[in-house]
């Protein structure tokens, strides 16, 4: 069920300007249900813009059966979704779906509230934008974390949305009207003391924390304790919230004695893992729309191939990168379609990396001899000497992921099995496999479907795409197209060699 609604998002999702645009898109597609004619979001005061319970553009109500679902948020009433059916369709099995609705709907909300927040406060255009599974995961994190006090850490590559996740938590949480002190830490001004002094009542955001001088990490770490220790009798209108982003594995910078242990110990209780660029690609269209009409050009510039060029670009530097190139592009084409040509003058390496063949499956970088093994499990399986040099945690993800990759298994379940902490185990299969998990996930699910495809039991390609844990036909097919080369109809037709 909850897959259910994470696909009509996806396939209604548009970063539309307005949130009752966005909404009302929502409804029309939820209203496809069989046991739905129509439905309305009736929202209250949010600081979107918005006015008290006006409603999203739904499809029109009609006589029949009728079901009214609050839309929260922690523990705060956004508005309703009223659902309408047949008389007697709207059975238990419907409402449920409605209130899994009626929450994806409550963090589209907080977005456009997040947005308007961060327009007023800090003059910036900070909007998440996407419907994917992993920014579902953070918008989670972000309802149960911005009530709290307690420290929160957002870790990703440079490029990620740890700025916009920093604004959804202040806005959403108790001092959304109290400062927001961001300080840049590779070219920190003035000391912690004097950081926290302006922050009071509000929240002190530290970005790129691992860059913070060692001087300052040990005042920092002084500080924090000094906060955590009078926080049981603290004024919470005068309390203080300490969000601190990182681009680095702090653990790994702790063992190499460049960062202050006391200091992680202080920051690490809350903790959110933002995903690369490269690991939602579901959601690249709708960030390069996003980006098109920040800049005022029409998103309908780009054309379905070169999309597909974007869609499969490593993007080492996540959505910054993705938004010079695509702004580039615009400029350089004066605004009309643009076409593989443009992309090739003004932004070759895209197309060099969308050209290249599929990536060595990750059996060649654990032990190159195996890699003509025709099985990407058996490769997981290969044997100890395979596995030799690895960190331990990593070969105990890789003998969990062996038998468990058709599961809907998260990099944060595998690090709970290799026993270490889910950053660390991102930078393992980084720095030791030269990959990344959903990649190397992606890779083991198309190798067991090449292996079905071939196989003589004549599978549906839905049937197929299932049975190696894809929920979703449209991504198996293009995922499979992009490692393959060719679609999986044409896989099986193809003889083997």
């Amino acid at each position: 069920m909850h897959r259910q609604v994470s696909e009509m998002l996806q396939r209604a999702y548009r970063p539309h300007r307005s949130l009752p645009d966005l909404l009302g898109a929502f409804v029309k597609e939820f209203s496809q249900h069989q046991a739905l004619r129509g439905g309305r979001v009736h929202l209250r005061g949010t600081g979107t813009g918005s006015a008290e319970d006006a409603a999203t553009a739904g499809p029109p109500q009609a006589p029949g059966a009728s079901q009214r679902v609050p839309i929260r948020y922690g523990g705060e009433v956004l508005g309703e979704l009223q659902l309408e059916g047949e008389p007697g369709r709207l059975d238990s099995r419907a409402l449920a779906l409605g209130e899994l609705f009626a929450h994806r709907c409550a963090h589209l909300i907080k977005r456009y509230e997040a947005q308007a927040w961060a327009e007023q406060a800090l003059s910036r255009p900070l909007l998440l934008v996407g419907a994917c599974d992993a920014l579902k995961r953070m918008e989670e994190f972000v309802e149960r974390a911005a009530a709290s006090r307690l420290p929160v850490l957002l870790r990703g590559e440079f490029g990620t949305e740890k700025m916009e996740l920093a604004a959804a938590l202040h806005s959403g949480g108790p001092r959304r009207r109290g400062p927001f002190v961001e300080i840049n830490c590779a070219h920190a001004q003035g000391e912690p003391a004097d950081w926290f002094g302006r922050a009071g009542g509000g929240t002190l955001y530290l970005h790129e924390v691992d860059e913070l001088p060692a001087a300052l990490q040990g005042q920092l770490s002084h500080s924090i304790r000094g906060l955590q220790a009078a926080t049981v009798d603290a004024d919470p209108v005068h309390a203080i919230r300490v969000i601190a982003s990182t681009s680095a594995d702090l653990e790994q910078r702790v063992r190499e004695r460049q960062f202050s242990r006391a200091l992680l110990a202080g920051l690490e209780f809350l903790t959110v893992d933002i995903p690369p660029l490269r690991e939602r690609t579901e959601d690249i269209g709708a960030l390069v729309a996003r980006s098109l009409q920040m800049h005022g050009f029409n998103p309908q510039v780009i054309g379905g191939d070169v999309l597909e060029t974007l869609r499969s670009h490593h993007w080492p530097g996540n959505l910054l990168e993705m938004e010079r190139v695509v702004v580039r592009l615009a400029v350089m084409t004066g605004g009309r379609s643009i076409r593989r040509e443009d992309v090739l003058r003004h932004a070759p390496g895209l197309v060099a990396s969308a050209d290249a063949a599929p990536p060595v499956p990750v059996l060649a970088a654990i032990d190159p001899p195996a890699a003509e093994a025709t099985r990407q499990d058996d490769a997981v399986a290969a044997p100890a000497s395979a596995h030799e040099g690895l960190h331990d945690g990593l070969k105990r993800a890789l003998a969990y992921l062996k038998d468990h990759a058709a599961e809907p298994v998260t990099l944060g379940d595998l690090a709970r099995q290799a026993h270490v902490s889910q950053s660390h185990l991102g930078f393992l299969f980084r720095s030791e496999l030269g990959t990344t998990f959903k990649l190397l996930l992606q890779q083991l699910r198309i190798e067991h479907a090449k292996q079905l495809l071939r196989g003589g039991q004549r599978l549906r390609i839905t049937d197929v795409a299932l049975q190696v844990g894809f929920g979703d036909l449209s991504h198996f097919e293009k995922s499979f197209r992009r490692v393959v080369g060719v679609s999986p109809r044409s896989y099986r037709r193809t003889p083997e060699q």
